[in-house]
């Protein structure tokens, strides 16, 4: 990844201009301030600055890493598909920024932490340490702004979400089948939903809470104490 320049890091015009989002999604960011969390990577937290700065300029509310925050970046990516049909170049920029943001709002609510392998951010991960879970954020962010319209209007959580795709999510087998089985029970939801970070927030922490459950029924400790060599990617 080539070094980022002031605009890249948000301090230029944002990519996009877009106008506010319903009052719902405004007014579920004004709830409790977010815990107190060790750092991100500096990479990191450049990114997600930038992606805070760029939704302020765009919509006008301040980003501030809780989740109640996560359906004004929902707005903002769907205002973001349309520029960045037009402008491909600015996809991996808005990819990049928004899914850290999404990652960092995941760290702070779940203990995890960022693993960089690599340059590019796309296929940097979010680790857990309580239960074996992994996911690329920018991954994620990015099947949201390229996604193509289905004629069918629903999709299935548990079948999408644990597909063989990259941005699907990275569980240990006996766990993927409690998490399918939970989110089998919840109804499909449209595109537009399935796409949206505040979606895959409730997915992640479905499918925690499902491990947890999966691990108590079979006399485990609920949580793990797993550590970042506990995890391994291709090649290493």
């Amino acid at each position: 990844m080539e070094p980022m320049n002031t605009k890249q890091n948000g301090a230029g015009t944002s990519p996009i201009s877009a106008e506010r989002p319903a009052e719902s999604a405004l007014s579920a960011a004004a709830v409790e301030p977010v815990a107190p969390c060790a750092p991100p990577p500096s990479t990191v937290e450049d990114l997600a600055e930038g992606c805070v700065r760029f939704v302020e300029r765009a919509l006008g509310v301040r980003l501030d890493y809780r989740p109640e925050t996560l359906p004004v970046l929902d707005h903002y990516l769907e205002q973001a598909r349309g520029a960045t049909s037009e402008r491909v170049e600015a996809l991996p920029m808005i990819a990049h920024m928004a899914g850290a943001y999404f990652g960092e709002v995941i760290r702070r609510r779940h203990a995890s932490w960022w693993r960089l392998d690599g340059e590019d951010p796309t296929y940097w991960q979010v680790q857990f340490g309580s239960v074996y879970l992994a996911f690329s954020p920018v991954l994620f962010v990015r099947e949201a702004l390229t996604r193509g319209h289905r004629a069918d209007a629903s999709l299935d959580l548990a079948e999408d979400s644990l597909s063989g795709d990259p941005a699907a999510l990275e569980l240990e087998e006996d766990d993927r089948e409690a998490v399918a089985a939970r989110l089998a029970e919840l109804p499909s939801v449209s595109e537009n939903e399935y796409y949206a970070p505040s979606t895959r927030l409730e997915v992640i922490d479905i499918a925690v809470d499902a491990i947890r459950s999966r691990r108590l029924e079979a006399g485990e400790d609920t949580d793990a104490a797993l550590e970042p060599g506990d995890y391994e990617r291709g090649g290493d």
